[in-house]
């Protein structure tokens, strides 16, 4: 009765395990980027947050840099939300902010989105995001790759002059 016991609870966390790598995998996440696959790892499956930011330890999630007006890389965010078919829930066009609502595909788990365009210096635009799930402790990396997917999509409709490098 106890090695029967035993077989259930392997196949239980053997299954769990394999849940949860297909989770982090069906994210596309740069496991092997810096700075490196533990700590990426650990990340994904304790926080629920992820947010662009300038001393960012994970490349993806540094601040971004515009050579645009606000005005504009707020037009283009706005958009890429509808491509990306997100449930944009507010609009501030003075504030330059705009907030979503992301159903995640593989779990079905509704992620808040908030998205900041505000002026830089001297010139140009920072473009700050930031992505937390609604339930859970740890993500699987789902809201890094909210981040991604809206960064990629802007920075495939901002005139290419306007992209800076970071």
């Amino acid at each position: 009765m106890v090695r029967g016991l035993l077989q259930i609870v392997f196949f239980l966390v053997l299954f769990g395990a394999a849940l949860l790598a297909a989770g982090i995998m069906s994210n596309r996440l740069p496991l092997s980027d810096p700075p490196g696959w533990a700590t990426r790892l650990s990340t994904y499956l304790n926080t629920n947050v992820a947010e662009t930011s300038p001393d960012s330890l994970f490349p993806e999630l540094k601040l971004r840099r515009y050579d645009a007006p606000p005005a504009l890389i707020f037009d283009i965010t706005r958009k890429g939300l509808e491509r990306l078919r997100w449930e944009t829930t507010a609009a501030d066009n003075d504030k330059k902010e705009l907030t979503a609502v992301v159903t995640t595909k593989m779990w079905g788990f509704k992620d808040d989105v908030t998205i900041q365009i505000q002026p830089a210096q001297p010139s140009g635009s920072w473009l700050m995001i930031r992505s937390a799930s609604r339930v859970g402790k740890g993500d699987l990396g789902a809201n890094t790759r909210h981040i991604m997917d809206l960064v990629e999509m802007v920075d495939a409709t901002v005139p290419k002059q306007a992209l800076v490098q970071q």
